[in-house]
């Protein structure tokens, strides 16, 4: 995966590459302290042992016994994805000031965040982003900002290089809305390698830093690969979406109390879930 280079056109770059990998975006500093505030969240449903700072999961949970359904599991995970220092980072001036320069306007973002605490064994989907949010403005971004250091083995996000140009995807999945068509999946059926191999792609990947994070549009495939840390350390990171000040937002994602999919506000994420749980929220 290539650096974007940050003295030239960033939004020339997008274009052309469909993604830009950015290196030192926040401060790192800003950065541990989310990492901090995260951890000490899920070190109190005994999600993270000792010490916490670690991150390394006990691979027991005890989310579930002081909030024992979806309702009540969503507003804990959105207290947490709310914390004042990791909204510090992905809402602030410095990605901010680089979606402005890469939009050339103005922008906003959506006040629903996508936390994710990934244990070791678990792994993001193939998937675009567009049929999860395409109600408002198409000149939409996804910023993935990793929440601490995350190495090759431990769940990198990759993308498919050129897939933001395939038009059988874009054609397949363009105008579909998961929610109001609840017979179609929103994800990619085809296994990664064979997708990437049916396409002849390439896996594009890399370390993460605190502070970097990876910017793309809403066509473009990527998934993460599963978190194999050796240590049972777990990958900490946020997707978040920015666009135009002056561009309609998708309802869904907007407000002080943002409903998400099917009306779950973040009860429909997995990351709502006790860690040592994978079967859909209920």
């Amino acid at each position: 995966m290539a650096e974007a280079d940050q003295t030239k056109d960033l939004s020339a770059q997008l274009r052309d590459n469909g993604y830009l990998l950015l290196r030192s975006v926040y401060n790192p500093s800003d950065v541990q302290a989310a990492r901090d505030e995260i951890l000490k969240r899920l070190a109190e449903v005994g999600e993270v042992a000792e010490p916490i700072s670690d991150a390394i999961s006990t691979g027991t949970s005890e989310r579930r016994l002081h909030y024992p359904n979806t309702k009540e599991l969503g507003a804990f995970w959105k207290s947490v994805s709310e914390g004042s220092a990791l909204r510090r980072v992905i809402n602030g001036p410095e990605i901010t000031s680089v979606m402005e320069e890469i939009f050339g306007e103005k922008v906003t973002h959506f006040s629903f965040a996508w936390l994710r605490a990934m244990q070791a064994g678990k792994a993001s989907p193939v998937h675009i982003d567009h049929p999860y949010m395409n109600r408002g403005t198409k000149n939409l971004l996804t910023c993935w900002c990793p929440i601490g250091p995350v190495g090759l083995d431990e769940g990198t996000l990759y993308i498919l290089e050129n897939s933001h140009t395939w038009s059988d995807i874009r054609a397949q999945f363009e105008g579909l809305d998961v929610d109001r068509d609840k017979t179609r999946l929103g994800h990619i059926e085809d296994t990664p390698l064979a997708l990437a191999e049916r396409k002849s792609s390439r896996f594009l990947t890399t370390s993460f830093n605190p502070g970097d994070c990876l910017i793309f549009g809403m066509f473009m495939v990527h998934g993460s690969f599963d978190n194999n840390s050796p240590l049972g350390r777990i990958r900490l990171s946020c997707d978040t979406r920015f666009q135009p000040i002056n561009q309609p937002m998708d309802p869904r994602f907007s407000g002080k109390n943002p409903l998400a999919h099917s009306g779950l506000g973040y009860g429909c994420l997995t990351a709502s879930l006790p860690m040592n749980e994978t079967r859909a929220p209920r």
